[in-house]
Protein backbone atom coordinates (compact mmCIF):
# COMPACT_ATOMS: atom_id res chain seq x y z
CA UNK A 1 0.00 0.00 0.00
CA UNK A 2 1.65 3.19 -1.17
CA UNK A 3 1.64 5.98 1.41
CA UNK A 4 0.97 9.34 -0.31
CA UNK A 5 3.71 11.95 -0.08
CA UNK A 6 1.48 14.27 1.94
CA UNK A 7 1.23 11.53 4.60
CA UNK A 8 4.95 10.90 4.89
CA UNK A 9 5.10 13.15 7.96
CA UNK A 10 1.81 11.86 9.38
CA UNK A 11 1.72 10.02 12.75
CA UNK A 12 3.57 6.72 12.89
CA UNK A 13 3.99 3.98 15.47
CA UNK A 14 6.79 4.46 17.96
CA UNK A 15 8.60 1.40 16.65
CA UNK A 16 8.86 2.95 13.19
CA UNK A 17 11.29 5.47 14.68
CA UNK A 18 13.66 2.63 15.57
CA UNK A 19 13.03 0.80 12.32
CA UNK A 20 12.28 3.48 9.71
CA UNK A 21 10.13 2.18 6.89
CA UNK A 22 8.76 -0.78 8.86
CA UNK A 23 5.29 0.82 9.10
CA UNK A 24 5.19 1.23 5.33
CA UNK A 25 6.42 -2.32 4.82
CA UNK A 26 3.65 -3.61 7.11
CA UNK A 27 0.97 -1.72 5.20
CA UNK A 28 2.41 -2.91 1.87
CA UNK A 29 2.05 -6.50 3.10
CA UNK A 30 -1.68 -5.92 3.67
CA UNK A 31 -1.99 -4.42 0.19
CA UNK A 32 -0.32 -7.46 -1.35
CA UNK A 33 -2.84 -9.65 0.49
CA UNK A 34 -5.62 -7.47 -0.97
CA UNK A 35 -6.79 -6.51 2.51
CA UNK A 36 -7.49 -2.90 3.44
CA UNK A 37 -7.18 -2.41 7.21
CA UNK A 38 -8.79 0.46 9.05
CA UNK A 39 -6.23 2.36 11.14
CA UNK A 40 -7.25 3.57 14.58
CA UNK A 41 -6.16 7.17 14.14
CA UNK A 42 -6.53 8.07 17.80
CA UNK A 43 -4.17 5.26 18.78
CA UNK A 44 -1.77 6.17 15.99
CA UNK A 45 -1.61 9.73 17.26
CA UNK A 46 -0.32 8.25 20.53
CA UNK A 47 2.31 6.21 18.68
CA UNK A 48 0.38 2.92 18.74
CA UNK A 49 -0.79 0.90 15.77
CA UNK A 50 -4.17 -0.81 15.95
CA UNK A 51 -5.78 -2.19 12.80
CA UNK A 52 -9.25 -3.60 12.11
CA UNK A 53 -9.80 -5.72 9.01
CA UNK A 54 -11.42 -8.82 7.52
CA UNK A 55 -9.08 -11.64 6.61
CA UNK A 56 -10.04 -14.06 3.80
CA UNK A 57 -10.14 -17.68 4.92
CA UNK A 58 -11.64 -20.32 2.63
CA UNK A 59 -15.06 -18.93 1.74
CA UNK A 60 -15.24 -16.61 4.76
CA UNK A 61 -13.87 -13.27 5.79
CA UNK A 62 -12.83 -13.36 9.43
CA UNK A 63 -13.17 -10.06 11.35
CA UNK A 64 -9.91 -9.39 13.21
CA UNK A 65 -8.13 -6.66 15.13
CA UNK A 66 -4.33 -6.41 15.33
CA UNK A 67 -2.57 -4.50 18.09
CA UNK A 68 1.15 -3.94 17.68
CA UNK A 69 3.16 -3.61 20.92
CA UNK A 70 5.76 -0.86 21.34
CA UNK A 71 8.36 -3.65 21.27
CA UNK A 72 7.35 -4.72 17.73
CA UNK A 73 8.93 -6.35 15.72
CA UNK A 74 11.02 -7.93 18.49
CA UNK A 75 7.80 -9.27 19.98
CA UNK A 76 4.71 -10.44 18.17
CA UNK A 77 1.53 -8.45 17.53
CA UNK A 78 -1.68 -9.44 19.29
CA UNK A 79 -4.50 -10.67 17.06
CA UNK A 80 -8.09 -10.50 18.32
CA UNK A 81 -11.19 -12.08 16.88
CA UNK A 82 -14.01 -9.55 17.01
CA UNK A 83 -16.81 -12.01 16.23
CA UNK A 84 -16.65 -15.35 18.05
CA UNK A 85 -19.04 -17.02 15.60
CA UNK A 86 -16.16 -17.30 13.13
CA UNK A 87 -13.88 -19.31 15.36
CA UNK A 88 -13.99 -22.40 17.61
CA UNK A 89 -13.38 -22.14 21.34
CA UNK A 90 -9.84 -23.54 21.01
CA UNK A 91 -7.00 -21.08 20.60
CA UNK A 92 -9.24 -18.16 21.50
CA UNK A 93 -9.53 -16.35 24.79
CA UNK A 94 -13.20 -16.22 25.76
CA UNK A 95 -12.42 -13.06 27.74
CA UNK A 96 -11.25 -10.78 24.95
CA UNK A 97 -11.03 -12.88 21.76
CA UNK A 98 -7.22 -12.93 21.70
CA UNK A 99 -6.09 -15.67 19.29
CA UNK A 100 -3.32 -18.08 20.21
CA UNK A 101 -1.67 -18.40 16.81
CA UNK A 102 1.75 -19.12 18.28
CA UNK A 103 2.90 -20.65 21.55
CA UNK A 104 4.10 -18.34 24.28
CA UNK A 105 7.71 -19.09 23.45
CA UNK A 106 8.85 -15.96 21.59
CA UNK A 107 11.24 -18.04 19.46
CA UNK A 108 8.24 -19.04 17.36
CA UNK A 109 7.82 -15.46 16.22
CA UNK A 110 10.18 -14.18 13.52
CA UNK A 111 10.82 -10.45 13.45
CA UNK A 112 10.89 -10.63 9.66
CA UNK A 113 7.19 -11.57 9.63
CA UNK A 114 4.32 -9.18 9.17
CA UNK A 115 0.77 -9.67 10.41
CA UNK A 116 -0.35 -10.94 6.97
CA UNK A 117 2.54 -13.44 7.01
CA UNK A 118 1.56 -14.61 10.50
CA UNK A 119 -2.06 -15.10 9.46
CA UNK A 120 -1.14 -16.96 6.28
CA UNK A 121 1.04 -19.39 8.19
CA UNK A 122 -0.97 -19.96 11.38
CA UNK A 123 -4.65 -19.03 11.13
CA UNK A 124 -5.77 -22.04 9.11
CA UNK A 125 -3.92 -24.51 11.35
CA UNK A 126 -5.31 -22.94 14.49
CA UNK A 127 -8.83 -23.00 13.03
CA UNK A 128 -8.73 -26.61 11.87
CA UNK A 129 -6.18 -28.13 14.25
CA UNK A 130 -3.68 -28.80 11.48
CA UNK A 131 -0.11 -30.13 11.71
CA UNK A 132 1.26 -26.71 12.66
CA UNK A 133 -1.09 -26.35 15.60
CA UNK A 134 0.80 -25.54 18.78
CA UNK A 135 0.65 -28.72 20.97
CA UNK A 136 -0.65 -26.96 24.03
CA UNK A 137 -3.74 -27.79 26.04
CA UNK A 138 -6.18 -25.09 27.00
CA UNK A 139 -7.67 -25.67 30.46
CA UNK A 140 -10.69 -23.45 31.02
CA UNK A 141 -9.43 -22.62 34.52
CA UNK A 142 -6.69 -20.53 32.90
CA UNK A 143 -9.29 -18.08 31.63
CA UNK A 144 -11.22 -18.05 34.89
CA UNK A 145 -8.04 -17.50 36.85
CA UNK A 146 -7.08 -14.56 34.65
CA UNK A 147 -10.31 -12.90 35.70
CA UNK A 148 -10.07 -13.84 39.37
CA UNK A 149 -9.61 -11.48 42.29
CA UNK A 150 -6.09 -10.89 43.60
CA UNK A 151 -4.56 -12.73 46.57
CA UNK A 152 -7.29 -15.41 46.75
CA UNK A 153 -7.26 -19.09 45.88
CA UNK A 154 -8.86 -22.47 46.49
CA UNK A 155 -6.63 -25.54 46.37
CA UNK A 156 -7.59 -28.76 44.59
CA UNK A 157 -5.77 -31.97 43.68
CA UNK A 158 -5.26 -33.05 40.06
CA UNK A 159 -5.32 -36.71 41.06
CA UNK A 160 -9.06 -36.53 41.76
CA UNK A 161 -11.36 -38.05 39.13
CA UNK A 162 -14.91 -37.00 39.95
CA UNK A 163 -16.83 -36.54 36.71
CA UNK A 164 -18.66 -39.80 37.42
CA UNK A 165 -19.40 -38.98 41.05
CA UNK A 166 -23.04 -38.63 42.04
CA UNK A 167 -23.88 -34.94 42.03
CA UNK A 168 -24.71 -32.53 43.51
CA UNK A 169 -22.75 -32.87 46.71
CA UNK A 170 -20.85 -30.97 49.35
CA UNK A 171 -17.26 -29.86 49.88
CA UNK A 172 -15.56 -29.53 53.24
CA UNK A 173 -13.18 -26.58 53.18
CA UNK A 174 -10.48 -25.16 55.41
CA UNK A 175 -10.49 -21.42 54.79
CA UNK A 176 -9.46 -17.92 55.84
CA UNK A 177 -11.62 -14.96 54.81
CA UNK A 178 -10.84 -11.30 55.37
CA UNK A 179 -10.86 -7.99 53.57
CA UNK A 180 -7.67 -6.57 52.15
CA UNK A 181 -7.32 -3.15 53.74
CA UNK A 182 -3.70 -2.50 52.78
CA UNK A 183 -4.78 0.49 50.74
CA UNK A 184 -7.05 1.72 53.51
CA UNK A 185 -10.24 1.37 51.49
CA UNK A 186 -10.97 -2.38 51.84
CA UNK A 187 -10.77 -2.86 48.09
CA UNK A 188 -11.92 -6.47 48.08
CA UNK A 189 -12.05 -9.82 49.83
CA UNK A 190 -9.13 -12.16 50.41
CA UNK A 191 -10.30 -15.77 50.49
CA UNK A 192 -7.84 -18.65 50.93
CA UNK A 193 -9.12 -22.22 51.03
CA UNK A 194 -8.33 -25.87 50.43
CA UNK A 195 -10.85 -28.58 49.61
CA UNK A 196 -10.33 -31.15 52.36
CA UNK A 197 -13.11 -33.59 51.43
CA UNK A 198 -15.50 -34.10 48.50
CA UNK A 199 -18.86 -35.72 49.33
CA UNK A 200 -21.34 -37.00 46.74
CA UNK A 201 -25.12 -36.60 46.80
CA UNK A 202 -25.43 -39.51 49.26
CA UNK A 203 -22.86 -38.05 51.64
CA UNK A 204 -20.16 -40.56 50.68
CA UNK A 205 -16.57 -39.35 50.62
CA UNK A 206 -15.31 -39.58 47.03
CA UNK A 207 -12.05 -37.61 47.35
CA UNK A 208 -9.88 -36.13 50.09
CA UNK A 209 -6.92 -33.80 50.40
CA UNK A 210 -3.52 -35.50 50.68
CA UNK A 211 -1.23 -32.60 49.84
CA UNK A 212 0.64 -30.27 52.19
CA UNK A 213 -1.38 -27.52 53.81
CA UNK A 214 0.16 -24.07 53.24
CA UNK A 215 1.06 -22.01 56.29
CA UNK A 216 -1.73 -19.55 55.47
CA UNK A 217 -4.22 -22.33 56.19
CA UNK A 218 -2.67 -23.43 59.46
CA UNK A 219 -3.16 -21.98 62.91
CA UNK A 220 -5.92 -20.51 65.02
CA UNK A 221 -7.42 -18.23 62.37
CA UNK A 222 -8.36 -21.10 60.05
CA UNK A 223 -12.03 -22.07 59.96
CA UNK A 224 -13.94 -24.90 58.30
CA UNK A 225 -17.26 -24.98 56.45
CA UNK A 226 -19.37 -27.03 54.05
CA UNK A 227 -20.42 -25.65 50.70
CA UNK A 228 -22.52 -27.12 47.86
CA UNK A 229 -21.01 -28.26 44.59
CA UNK A 230 -22.64 -28.99 41.26
CA UNK A 231 -21.44 -30.80 38.15
CA UNK A 232 -21.76 -29.41 34.65
CA UNK A 233 -21.74 -31.73 31.65
CA UNK A 234 -20.12 -29.14 29.39
CA UNK A 235 -17.05 -27.03 29.84
CA UNK A 236 -17.64 -23.77 31.70
CA UNK A 237 -16.13 -20.75 29.99
CA UNK A 238 -16.32 -17.11 31.03
CA UNK A 239 -18.24 -14.67 28.89
CA UNK A 240 -16.36 -11.79 27.24
CA UNK A 241 -15.44 -8.98 29.60
CA UNK A 242 -16.79 -6.44 27.11
CA UNK A 243 -20.25 -7.95 27.48
CA UNK A 244 -20.41 -8.77 31.18
CA UNK A 245 -18.06 -7.37 33.79
CA UNK A 246 -18.81 -10.37 36.00
CA UNK A 247 -17.68 -12.68 33.12
CA UNK A 248 -20.75 -14.82 33.57
CA UNK A 249 -20.12 -15.62 37.23
CA UNK A 250 -23.16 -13.58 38.23
CA UNK A 251 -25.37 -15.82 36.10
CA UNK A 252 -24.00 -18.88 37.89
CA UNK A 253 -25.03 -17.43 41.23
CA UNK A 254 -28.66 -16.83 40.34
CA UNK A 255 -31.06 -18.36 42.85
CA UNK A 256 -28.17 -19.75 44.87
CA UNK A 257 -27.84 -17.03 47.51
CA UNK A 258 -28.64 -18.74 50.79
CA UNK A 259 -28.15 -16.93 54.11
CA UNK A 260 -27.72 -20.27 55.88
CA UNK A 261 -24.70 -21.16 53.72
CA UNK A 262 -22.84 -17.88 54.15
CA UNK A 263 -19.90 -16.93 56.33
CA UNK A 264 -18.61 -13.74 57.89
CA UNK A 265 -15.36 -12.10 56.87
CA UNK A 266 -12.89 -11.65 59.69
CA UNK A 267 -13.16 -8.22 61.37
CA UNK A 268 -15.72 -7.02 58.84
CA UNK A 269 -19.45 -6.48 58.56
CA UNK A 270 -19.40 -8.11 55.12
CA UNK A 271 -20.73 -11.59 54.46
CA UNK A 272 -19.89 -14.09 51.74
CA UNK A 273 -21.00 -17.33 50.16
CA UNK A 274 -18.98 -19.74 48.03
CA UNK A 275 -20.42 -21.96 45.29
CA UNK A 276 -18.40 -24.65 43.49
CA UNK A 277 -18.84 -26.15 40.01
CA UNK A 278 -17.12 -29.26 38.62
CA UNK A 279 -16.83 -29.39 34.83
CA UNK A 280 -14.94 -31.25 32.07
CA UNK A 281 -12.06 -29.49 30.34
CA UNK A 282 -8.90 -30.16 28.41
CA UNK A 283 -6.06 -30.36 30.95
CA UNK A 284 -3.20 -31.17 28.55
CA UNK A 285 -2.94 -31.19 24.77
CA UNK A 286 -5.77 -33.38 23.47
CA UNK A 287 -6.22 -34.88 26.94
CA UNK A 288 -9.55 -34.48 28.70
CA UNK A 289 -9.85 -34.00 32.42
CA UNK A 290 -11.73 -31.91 34.92
CA UNK A 291 -11.50 -28.66 36.82
CA UNK A 292 -13.32 -26.63 39.42
CA UNK A 293 -14.78 -23.16 39.39
CA UNK A 294 -15.25 -21.35 42.70
CA UNK A 295 -17.49 -18.29 42.69
CA UNK A 296 -17.55 -16.09 45.76
CA UNK A 297 -20.53 -13.80 46.31
CA UNK A 298 -19.97 -11.09 48.88
CA UNK A 299 -21.65 -7.96 50.11
CA UNK A 300 -23.55 -6.52 53.02
CA UNK A 301 -25.65 -8.88 55.08
CA UNK A 302 -28.94 -7.66 53.64
CA UNK A 303 -27.76 -8.62 50.13
CA UNK A 304 -28.43 -12.26 51.02
CA UNK A 305 -32.10 -11.45 51.58
CA UNK A 306 -33.24 -10.27 48.13
CA UNK A 307 -36.86 -10.13 49.26
CA UNK A 308 -36.15 -7.26 51.61
CA UNK A 309 -36.74 -3.71 50.48
CA UNK A 310 -33.65 -1.75 49.49
CA UNK A 311 -31.45 -4.79 49.75
CA UNK A 312 -27.90 -4.15 48.51
CA UNK A 313 -26.35 -6.11 45.66
CA UNK A 314 -24.11 -9.15 45.84
CA UNK A 315 -20.75 -8.86 44.11
CA UNK A 316 -19.58 -12.05 42.34
CA UNK A 317 -15.84 -12.77 42.34
CA UNK A 318 -14.00 -15.71 40.85
CA UNK A 319 -11.63 -17.38 43.31
CA UNK A 320 -8.47 -18.63 41.60
CA UNK A 321 -8.25 -22.43 41.31
CA UNK A 322 -4.79 -23.75 42.17
CA UNK A 323 -3.62 -27.35 41.91
CA UNK A 324 -1.52 -28.32 44.92
CA UNK A 325 -1.75 -32.09 45.39
CA UNK A 326 1.45 -34.04 46.01
CA UNK A 327 1.78 -35.00 42.35
CA UNK A 328 1.04 -31.41 41.30
CA UNK A 329 3.99 -30.13 43.32
CA UNK A 330 6.48 -32.36 41.47
CA UNK A 331 4.82 -32.40 38.05
CA UNK A 332 7.37 -29.91 36.68
CA UNK A 333 10.32 -32.02 37.89
CA UNK A 334 9.41 -35.73 37.93
CA UNK A 335 13.04 -36.69 38.46
CA UNK A 336 12.78 -35.77 42.16
CA UNK A 337 9.56 -37.69 42.81
CA UNK A 338 11.36 -40.22 45.03
CA UNK A 339 12.56 -37.62 47.52
CA UNK A 340 9.17 -37.38 49.20
CA UNK A 341 9.75 -40.77 50.86
CA UNK A 342 13.26 -39.97 52.12
CA UNK A 343 14.66 -38.45 55.30
CA UNK A 344 17.93 -36.54 55.62
CA UNK A 345 19.95 -35.24 58.56
CA UNK A 346 21.95 -32.08 57.80
CA UNK A 347 24.64 -31.07 60.28
CA UNK A 348 25.91 -27.54 59.83
CA UNK A 349 23.61 -24.82 58.48
CA UNK A 350 26.12 -22.17 57.51
CA UNK A 351 26.83 -20.59 54.14
CA UNK A 352 26.79 -23.91 52.26
CA UNK A 353 24.56 -26.03 54.47
CA UNK A 354 21.67 -23.58 54.73
CA UNK A 355 21.09 -23.23 50.96
CA UNK A 356 21.23 -27.01 50.67
CA UNK A 357 18.56 -27.31 53.38
CA UNK A 358 16.28 -24.99 51.43
CA UNK A 359 16.97 -26.78 48.13
CA UNK A 360 16.19 -30.12 49.77
CA UNK A 361 12.84 -28.81 50.95
CA UNK A 362 12.14 -27.07 47.65
CA UNK A 363 12.63 -30.39 45.89
CA UNK A 364 10.25 -32.18 48.24
CA UNK A 365 12.44 -34.14 50.66
CA UNK A 366 10.08 -35.94 53.00
CA UNK A 367 11.88 -35.18 56.27
CA UNK A 368 14.74 -32.84 57.08
CA UNK A 369 16.54 -32.70 60.43
CA UNK A 370 18.87 -29.77 61.08
CA UNK A 371 21.65 -29.38 63.62
CA UNK A 372 23.66 -26.26 64.41
CA UNK A 373 24.39 -23.93 67.31
CA UNK A 374 25.33 -20.65 65.63
CA UNK A 375 23.37 -17.39 65.56
CA UNK A 376 22.70 -15.31 62.44
CA UNK A 377 24.68 -12.08 62.57
CA UNK A 378 24.13 -9.18 60.14
CA UNK A 379 27.47 -9.89 58.47
CA UNK A 380 26.41 -13.51 57.83
CA UNK A 381 23.57 -12.51 55.55
CA UNK A 382 25.89 -11.51 52.70
CA UNK A 383 26.28 -15.24 52.12
CA UNK A 384 23.35 -16.78 53.95
CA UNK A 385 19.98 -17.41 52.29
CA UNK A 386 17.79 -15.47 54.76
CA UNK A 387 18.07 -11.76 55.40
CA UNK A 388 17.53 -9.30 58.23
CA UNK A 389 14.42 -11.06 59.55
CA UNK A 390 16.77 -13.80 60.81
CA UNK A 391 19.28 -11.53 62.60
CA UNK A 392 19.90 -12.66 66.16
CA UNK A 393 18.09 -15.98 65.68
CA UNK A 394 19.55 -19.47 65.77
CA UNK A 395 20.38 -20.49 62.23
CA UNK A 396 18.72 -23.88 62.46
CA UNK A 397 15.53 -22.47 63.98
CA UNK A 398 15.29 -19.63 61.44
CA UNK A 399 15.72 -22.16 58.63
CA UNK A 400 13.21 -24.58 60.12
CA UNK A 401 10.60 -21.84 60.47
CA UNK A 402 11.20 -20.68 56.90
CA UNK A 403 10.94 -24.20 55.47
CA UNK A 404 7.81 -25.02 57.48
CA UNK A 405 6.20 -21.84 56.18
CA UNK A 406 7.25 -22.02 52.54
CA UNK A 407 7.59 -25.78 51.88
CA UNK A 408 5.01 -27.51 54.08
CA UNK A 409 5.43 -30.85 52.27
CA UNK A 410 8.72 -31.29 54.16
CA UNK A 411 8.63 -32.32 57.82
CA UNK A 412 11.40 -30.23 59.37
CA UNK A 413 12.91 -30.31 62.86
CA UNK A 414 16.08 -28.99 64.48
CA UNK A 415 18.49 -29.66 67.33
CA UNK A 416 20.71 -26.96 68.77
CA UNK A 417 24.08 -28.43 69.65
CA UNK A 418 27.78 -27.71 69.16
CA UNK A 419 29.83 -30.83 68.52
CA UNK A 420 32.64 -31.04 71.03
CA UNK A 421 30.76 -29.17 73.78
CA UNK A 422 27.80 -29.69 76.11
CA UNK A 423 24.89 -27.35 75.51
CA UNK A 424 23.36 -25.60 78.48
CA UNK A 425 19.80 -26.27 77.36
CA UNK A 426 20.05 -30.05 76.95
CA UNK A 427 23.28 -31.14 78.65
CA UNK A 428 23.48 -33.88 76.02
CA UNK A 429 26.78 -35.20 74.79
CA UNK A 430 27.74 -35.48 71.13
CA UNK A 431 26.91 -39.16 70.80
CA UNK A 432 23.49 -38.74 72.42
CA UNK A 433 22.64 -35.86 70.09
CA UNK A 434 23.89 -37.72 67.03
CA UNK A 435 21.90 -40.77 68.07
CA UNK A 436 18.76 -38.63 68.17
CA UNK A 437 19.24 -36.79 64.87
CA UNK A 438 20.49 -39.80 62.88
CA UNK A 439 17.90 -42.33 64.03
CA UNK A 440 16.03 -43.71 61.00
CA UNK A 441 17.40 -41.31 58.36
CA UNK A 442 18.33 -42.42 54.85
CA UNK A 443 21.31 -40.11 54.33
CA UNK A 444 23.56 -37.75 56.31
CA UNK A 445 24.87 -34.41 55.04
CA UNK A 446 27.88 -32.76 56.66
CA UNK A 447 28.11 -29.02 56.10
CA UNK A 448 30.34 -28.26 59.08
CA UNK A 449 33.48 -27.60 56.99
CA UNK A 450 35.46 -29.00 59.93
CA UNK A 451 37.63 -32.07 59.40
CA UNK A 452 37.34 -33.17 63.02
CA UNK A 453 33.53 -32.98 62.89
CA UNK A 454 33.55 -34.75 59.53
CA UNK A 455 35.64 -37.59 60.97
CA UNK A 456 33.17 -38.02 63.83
CA UNK A 457 30.13 -37.84 61.56
CA UNK A 458 31.63 -40.33 59.10
CA UNK A 459 32.34 -42.73 61.96
CA UNK A 460 28.67 -42.52 62.94
CA UNK A 461 27.56 -42.96 59.33
CA UNK A 462 29.78 -46.03 58.84
CA UNK A 463 28.53 -47.66 62.04
CA UNK A 464 24.96 -47.27 60.69
CA UNK A 465 25.83 -48.24 57.09
CA UNK A 466 24.56 -44.84 55.96
CA UNK A 467 25.82 -42.80 52.99
CA UNK A 468 27.38 -39.46 53.81
CA UNK A 469 27.55 -36.29 51.66
CA UNK A 470 30.27 -33.82 52.70
CA UNK A 471 30.70 -30.35 51.21
CA UNK A 472 33.14 -27.54 51.92
CA UNK A 473 35.00 -24.73 50.17
CA UNK A 474 38.71 -23.95 50.15
CA UNK A 475 39.66 -20.99 52.42
CA UNK A 476 39.91 -18.63 49.46
CA UNK A 477 36.80 -20.08 47.77
CA UNK A 478 38.92 -20.72 44.70
CA UNK A 479 37.31 -24.14 44.69
CA UNK A 480 35.70 -26.73 46.88
CA UNK A 481 34.62 -30.34 47.28
CA UNK A 482 31.37 -32.30 47.36
CA UNK A 483 31.90 -35.95 48.29
CA UNK A 484 29.56 -38.92 48.48
CA UNK A 485 31.01 -41.50 50.87
CA UNK A 486 29.35 -44.90 50.57
CA UNK A 487 29.61 -47.58 53.27
CA UNK A 488 32.56 -49.88 52.61
CA UNK A 489 34.14 -47.55 50.04
CA UNK A 490 36.54 -44.60 50.22
CA UNK A 491 36.26 -42.33 53.27
CA UNK A 492 37.29 -38.72 54.12
CA UNK A 493 40.77 -39.90 55.20
CA UNK A 494 41.10 -41.89 51.97
CA UNK A 495 40.53 -38.62 50.14
CA UNK A 496 43.32 -36.94 52.15
CA UNK A 497 45.64 -39.79 51.15
CA UNK A 498 44.56 -39.53 47.52
CA UNK A 499 45.50 -35.85 47.47
CA UNK A 500 49.03 -36.79 48.56
CA UNK A 501 49.53 -39.63 46.08
CA UNK A 502 51.91 -39.28 43.15
CA UNK A 503 50.68 -38.81 40.54
CA UNK A 504 47.66 -36.95 41.90
CA UNK A 505 44.80 -38.88 40.37
CA UNK A 506 42.54 -36.77 42.56
CA UNK A 507 43.73 -33.19 42.91
CA UNK A 508 42.79 -31.03 45.84
CA UNK A 509 40.69 -27.96 45.00
CA UNK A 510 42.61 -24.71 44.42
CA UNK A 511 43.52 -22.90 47.63
CA UNK A 512 42.63 -25.87 49.83
CA UNK A 513 45.68 -25.43 52.08
CA UNK A 514 46.04 -21.66 51.88
CA UNK A 515 44.76 -20.38 55.21
CA UNK A 516 46.34 -16.96 54.65
CA UNK A 517 43.07 -16.03 52.92
CA UNK A 518 41.06 -16.44 56.14
CA UNK A 519 39.79 -13.22 57.70
CA UNK A 520 38.44 -12.25 61.14
CA UNK A 521 35.52 -9.81 60.90
CA UNK A 522 35.12 -7.32 63.78
CA UNK A 523 33.28 -8.88 66.71
CA UNK A 524 33.79 -12.44 65.44
CA UNK A 525 35.56 -14.95 67.70
CA UNK A 526 37.37 -16.80 64.93
CA UNK A 527 38.67 -16.45 61.40
CA UNK A 528 36.47 -17.39 58.48
CA UNK A 529 36.87 -17.78 54.76
CA UNK A 530 36.21 -14.89 52.40
CA UNK A 531 33.87 -15.52 49.54
CA UNK A 532 30.56 -14.66 47.95
CA UNK A 533 27.27 -16.46 48.21
CA UNK A 534 26.95 -16.89 44.45
CA UNK A 535 30.26 -18.80 44.39
CA UNK A 536 29.59 -20.84 47.51
CA UNK A 537 26.17 -21.80 46.22
CA UNK A 538 27.87 -23.84 43.49
CA UNK A 539 28.77 -26.31 46.22
CA UNK A 540 25.25 -26.37 47.66
CA UNK A 541 23.68 -26.92 44.25
CA UNK A 542 26.10 -29.71 43.33
CA UNK A 543 25.40 -31.36 46.68
CA UNK A 544 21.68 -31.24 45.87
CA UNK A 545 22.40 -32.95 42.56
CA UNK A 546 24.35 -35.63 44.40
CA UNK A 547 21.54 -36.15 46.92
CA UNK A 548 18.88 -36.38 44.19
CA UNK A 549 21.06 -38.66 42.07
CA UNK A 550 21.83 -40.95 44.99
CA UNK A 551 18.17 -41.46 45.84
CA UNK A 552 17.38 -42.06 42.17
CA UNK A 553 20.09 -44.75 41.83
CA UNK A 554 20.82 -45.80 45.40
CA UNK A 555 20.57 -49.54 44.64
CA UNK A 556 23.19 -49.22 41.91
CA UNK A 557 25.73 -47.13 43.85
CA UNK A 558 28.43 -48.77 45.92
CA UNK A 559 31.52 -46.62 45.30
CA UNK A 560 32.35 -43.26 46.83
CA UNK A 561 32.66 -40.27 44.51
CA UNK A 562 34.43 -36.93 44.80
CA UNK A 563 33.32 -33.85 42.88
CA UNK A 564 36.00 -31.15 42.86
CA UNK A 565 35.23 -27.54 42.01
CA UNK A 566 37.83 -25.19 40.51
CA UNK A 567 36.89 -21.69 39.45
CA UNK A 568 38.47 -20.66 36.17
CA UNK A 569 37.98 -17.81 33.74
CA UNK A 570 39.52 -14.57 32.62
CA UNK A 571 38.77 -10.86 32.88
CA UNK A 572 37.53 -11.23 36.44
CA UNK A 573 34.61 -13.48 35.49
CA UNK A 574 34.74 -16.74 37.42
CA UNK A 575 33.55 -19.89 35.67
CA UNK A 576 32.86 -23.02 37.73
CA UNK A 577 34.48 -26.22 36.52
CA UNK A 578 33.63 -29.59 38.07
CA UNK A 579 35.66 -32.79 37.97
CA UNK A 580 34.33 -36.22 38.99
CA UNK A 581 36.50 -38.97 40.47
CA UNK A 582 35.69 -42.37 41.90
CA UNK A 583 37.23 -42.75 45.36
CA UNK A 584 38.41 -46.25 46.16
CA UNK A 585 39.53 -47.26 49.68
CA UNK A 586 43.16 -46.25 50.14
CA UNK A 587 45.48 -49.10 51.21
CA UNK A 588 47.16 -46.89 53.85
CA UNK A 589 43.90 -45.66 55.38
CA UNK A 590 42.90 -46.94 58.81
CA UNK A 591 39.38 -47.62 57.51
CA UNK A 592 40.82 -50.73 55.84
CA UNK A 593 42.16 -52.16 59.09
Amino acid sequence: MEIPAEQQDSPKPLWDRRFPGRFRWEMDAFAQAEVTPKVDQRALADGRLELSFEWPLSDKRVPLRAIYPDSYPHLRPLIYLTDSSFFPKRHRSPLDGNLCLLGRDTRQWLSSWTVPELLRKQLQSALEGGPDEDPQGEPAEVWWNLASGPDSYCLIDSSWSLLQAKAPGRLKLAYVARFDDKSGDCSGPVFLAAVKTVLDVDGNEVASWNGPMPSALQGEGVREMDIPWERRDKELLPTPLINDQSIGSGELLKRRANPALGFNFESSSKRGQLVAFLYPTETQFRRDGESWLFVLAWGKRDAFYPGKKSASQLTPTVVRTLRAGRDDLISRAPAISGLAERSVALIGTGAIGAPLAIESARNGIGELRLMDFDVVEPGNTIRWPLGSSAWGRLKNQALADFIAREYPATKVSFITHCLGAFTSNTDMGDLSVLEEILAGVDLIIDGTASFGATSLIHDQARSRSLPLVVLYASPSVAGGVVSLFMPGSGCPVCLEWAWQDEPNLISAPPGMFDEAELIQPPGCAERTFSGTFFDLQELSLQAMRVVAGFFAKRHRLSSSFVYTLAFQGENGIRVPNWRENRLAPHPLCSCQK
